[in-house]
């Protein structure tokens, strides 16, 4: 085996590396077998460059055998060499099994703290006391099996890791999409579809998944039950990613293996799952290593990877000082039939100094944060009688085992109640007696640290943390894309300057921007003293979209922990989500923001008051809204100060408000958003019109149609706003058509002489013909409890809330605390309704009440199997009673009478429910509503 060298224009080009395999032979049999003897040559810097060849050492390109000894013997062969070196594997396919990788006793940040179980890391590729040295992927595959990291850096400086692809063959989470569901025999069922990799076995109404049966022991590398410990939810029409329950094994009454990757699940519900064409990410929540780790090393560098799944944790750096991600795709392999890329993280930065680079990544398909940026506080845990002495423990359960200071490091003392640094206190560290992070000779969790002053009396056990803030770094992310992330896109704390720009944020189910320095939960430390986040996109993004919350129990605004944030020329694509909520941040500044909705092309639409207008004659048109306006306010300051809100472009329907808590009026400044009180930015200002064709006819600003000839002509409604003027959507009419045809039918509307709204979400209700009225589950929450943020409470006052009441709805509850029904409304907080509930999967036929905030169940009985069911209240003097009914005639009373002396002057109404949107959710329908004899109308026309 012989060692070759490098062009002197630098990168090897494909098959130039190889010397003839005769003069290979040759060359190892005049050597008797001996290790391989490097060739030098001048790389493009003018410096020797030595390439190891992974398949001179037995490496296979083909994918056929483990290469997972060939690589260790490699890289061990590179270990010994002097000057820059590249290991170079040729373009192919690499298998690398666990059993005869490398292995390391290694502790990691924010995996399994110091659980002797995980002691022993397994490593693919392993770059240890090394320096100037290239892992050259050649564009090839590496397929990893079992559980082991990829590659790891140890004590080594300038190493780039380059140009290949990596998977895992059977990764520890298994992705069961929905292919099929409904209900059969009168039970409900499901078909899931299994990645051809993850195995499973069905026995007793459950499922045992199963890892890649490893070669050595015959056994899985790894197993799980159902729905394992840990769920969240993908959906791949909408490309978004969830944190929620899993109701695949709830109520399950049968289980069979249907034979090519597929599971059918029935279960003793007749409810039929809403539920098809989600996919259920499962998996057991052990962090046993970490997928590349970044090990007290200095200039590292990885471009060009292809991450397609990152087992056990994402790639970590753990003091190490600059480091930089560019150009990478962290996302699974379409092909794989898996939706999983990340069994965590993708990417932490633990104590890091110098740079933390993240630069032109794809993020997509985590199970935690994308990008996660900290130091850690150690808390100190005892005062030994030298003073200059403190005793400090790891607090996080995850975290343990690895040095946190070196002699000479700087750091901070700090108050864990205010956050706020002893004053006066800059020590640096002499000496320190903790662990090593690769063996178990000392405690794992704590350590003495000497410094070179005496600490003060007042830092006390058990109230103060330490951080090490040499190991603090500057920070650029940018370029980047973040998409089907179940938490948040970036989390940094870092004293350094931080720079967050051009980056889009698609779809974040929690804060797309978190700043927290957090000294009770994660002990993620540091304040920021300087972050600029500009020229991002938020598309999608969960609220409050950037969020600054650190820990500190004591909120003073003349003691921030934050400084600096600069949140400008940054593009928002929003839902009714907070924009920014600072809390005890000193000075920042929301700057020439474009602010717009998400649903801004359908805010509103044109409607006709007569579709098909013979020639010669007028009628009229209207914009309506079809969309609500957003109550959340966009701001919000608590224990903060010198901030300013000035220069942004804000849509139409947005609420400019900030709310202020500890926060004194005079340090935040606007020119447009008011503190303390709603102003919503009407979303239909004004309308202008447009015509199609005005030689069929003409419309002017008022609305008023001319029709001149006939033909169909379109006429498009617009409105000004901040971002530019929006479109609505378009009416079409029929000039001459017959007025009896299917398109010249009138516009239905909500027969608003009868019927009122409690905050109105037009998007969620329509009226159709029959006189049936839809309402489909608006997502913003309940009455209960004082929650009071249910929307489209429809109210009649006919009858004014006495007598009998009566509603045929049609339609069930399928998710979560779903409810729909027939209400009896004083105000949010006094009510009695009898509703269908979902409780979670056991759903019910509910008498609800509240009283003066107090809400009760005093009823519930099984929800009825079919859709249909007639709902009826009746209020007789001080009592209602509440019945059903299946067939519209003969009610079952649902309890006994009520007590309603306290309802007063209620009204009469119907809503339906939900805690979250879903754009799987039907409307419930309801129709012949009457009170008394009277037949309460839910349309007319305009």
């Amino acid at each position: 085996m012989t060692d070759t060298t490098t062009p002197a224009a630098g990168r090897v080009p494909r098959g130039a590396h190889r010397r003839p395999r005769t003069a290979v032979l040759a060359a190892a049999f005049l050597l008797l077998l001996c290790a391989p003897v490097p060739i030098a040559a001048a790389a493009s810097d003018g410096a020797a460059e030595t390439v190891v060849d992974v398949t001179d050492f037995g490496a296979d390109p083909t994918g056929k055998q483990d290469s997972a000894a060939a690589v260790a013997q490699a890289m061990r062969h590179a270990k010994t060499l002097s000057g820059p070196t590249r290991i170079l594997f040729p373009h192919g396919t690499y298998q690398l099994y666990p059993e005869q990788a490398e292995t390391r006793e290694l502790y990691l940040s924010n995996t399994v703290g110091a659980n002797q179980t995980y002691r022993d890391k397994r490593i693919g590729i392993l770059i240890e006391d090394m320096h100037d040295v290239t892992i050259d992927g050649d564009g090839s595959h590496l397929q990893f099996h079992g559980l082991m990291s990829t590659f790891v850096a140890i004590r080594s400086r300038n190493v780039a890791v380059t140009d290949f692809s990596f998977d895992v063959t059977a990764p520890k989470v298994v992705d069961a999409k929905v292919t099929d569901a409904g209900v059969s025999n009168g039970h409900a069922y499901r078909v899931l579809s299994v990645p051809p990799t993850n195995g499973f076995s069905v026995a007793n109404n459950h499922v045992t998944w199963l890892g890649e049966t490893s070669p050595a022991t015959g056994l899985p590398y790894w197993s799980g039950v159902d729905k394992m410990r840990y769920s969240q939810t993908y959906d791949p029409a909408a490309q978004r990613t969830w944190r929620g329950a899993n109701p695949l094994f709830n109520n399950v009454s049968a289980m069979s293996d249907l034979g090519g990757q597929k599971l059918r699940i029935e279960y003793s519900t007749a409810t039929a799952p809403g539920d098809r064409g989600l996919v259920y990410q499962m998996r057991e929540d052990t962090r046993d290593t970490a997928s590349a780790v970044f090990w007290e090393s200095k200039n590292i560098t990885v471009r060009g990877l292809k991450a397609r799944y990152l087992h056990g944790f994402g790639f970590l750096g753990q003091l190490s000082k600059n480091i930089t991600l560019d150009g990478n795709e962290f996302r699974t392999d379409p092909a794989s039939g898996r939706s999983t890329a990340g069994f965590a993280d993708f990417v932490q930065m633990s104590g890091i100094s110098g740079q933390v680079k993240v630069t032109g990544n794809v993020f997509d398909g985590a199970h935690d944060d994308a990008i996660n940026i900290h130091g850690t506080y150690v808390e100190v845990t005892s005062r030994p009688a030298d003073k200059k002495v403190l005793t400090l423990a790891y607090k996080h359960p995850q975290t343990a085992g690895f040095p946190q200071f070196h002699p000479r490091d700087s750091v901070e003392i700090v108050d864990k109640r205010t956050m706020a640094p002893v004053p006066g206190v800059t020590a640096k560290v002499v000496s320190v007696d903790g662990p090593s992070g690769t063996d178990h000779d000392k405690s794992l969790t704590s350590m003495t640290v000497t410094f070179d002053k005496a600490i003060p009396d007042t830092v006390t056990a058990g109230n103060f943390v330490v951080e090490n803030t040499t190991y603090t770094p500057t920070v650029d992310i940018s370029g980047n894309t973040f998409r089907n992330i179940p938490t948040r896109g970036v989390l940094v704390t870092s004293r350094k300057p931080v720079v967050i720009k051009d980056n889009l944020f698609d779809g974040m189910q929690m804060s797309s921007i978190f700043i927290s320095s957090d000294a009770y939960q994660w002990y993620e430390s540091g304040p920021v003293n300087d972050v600029l986040i500009s020229h991002n996109t938020f598309r999608r993004p969960a609220g409050p979209v950037i969020l600054v919350e650190p820990t500190n129990q004591v909120v003073d605004a003349a003691t921030p922990v934050h400084h600096n944030i600069r949140v400008e020329d940054n593009t928002f694509r929003t839902g009714d989500v907070k924009l920014l909520d600072a809390k005890s941040v000193s000075g920042i500044t929301f700057a020439r923001n474009d602010v717009s909705r998400l649903d801004r092309e359908s805010t509103f639409t044109a409607q006709a008051k007569n579709p098909c207008p013979a020639p010669g004659t007028t009628t009229e048109v209207r914009a309506t809204a079809t969309a609500s306006t957003y109550s959340t306010p966009l701001f919000s300051y608590r224990g903060s100060s010198g901030a300013s809100i000035n220069g942004n472009n804000f849509d139409n329907g947005l609420n400019l408000r900030a709310d202020l808590n500890a926060t004194d009026t005079a340090q935040v400044t606007s020119d447009e958003v008011v503190q303390g009180a709603d102003h919503i930015l009407p979303l239909l200002p004004s309308t202008t019109w447009t015509s199609s064709d005005t030689e069929v006819a003409t419309v002017d600003k008022s609305g008023k149609v001319t029709a001149k000839a006939a033909g169909a002509v379109t006429l498009t409604p617009s409105a000004p706003s901040q971002l530019g003027s929006v479109t609505g959507v378009p009416v079409t009419l029929h000039i001459g058509g017959d007025p009896s045809s299917s398109g010249c039918t009138k516009p239905l509307i909500l027969n608003t002489d009868d019927w009122s709204v409690v905050r109105d979400q037009p998007d969620h209700r329509a009226v159709r013909p029959t006189d049936t009225l839809a309402l489909t589950p608006t997502g913003h929450g309940f009455l209960w409890a004082g929650q009071n943020s249910a929307r489209n409470v429809l109210l009649t006052g006919a009858g004014n809330g006495t007598g009998t009441t009566t509603v045929k709805m049609t339609g069930r509850t399928t998710r979560g605390y779903m409810e729909a029904g027939l209400i009896l409304y004083r105000g949010d907080n006094d009510y009695i309704a009898l509703q269908r509930k979902h409780n979670q999967g056991a759903p019910t036929l509910t008498v609800s009440t509240e009283h003066s905030g107090s809400p009760a169940e005093p009823v519930r009985i099984p929800d009825p199997a079919q859709e249909d069911v007639w709902l009826r209240l009746q209020r007789t003097g001080t009592s209602v009673t509440a019945s059903y009914s299946l067939d519209g005639t003969n009610f079952t009373a649902v309890g006994g009478p009520l007590d309603a002396s306290w309802l007063g002057d209620a009204r009469f109404g119907v809503l339906a429910e939900a805690e979250n949107s879903s754009a799987a959710d039907t409307p419930f329908l309801f129709s012949g509503f009457t009170t008394g004899d009277v037949k309460v109308r839910f349309a007319s026309e305009w």
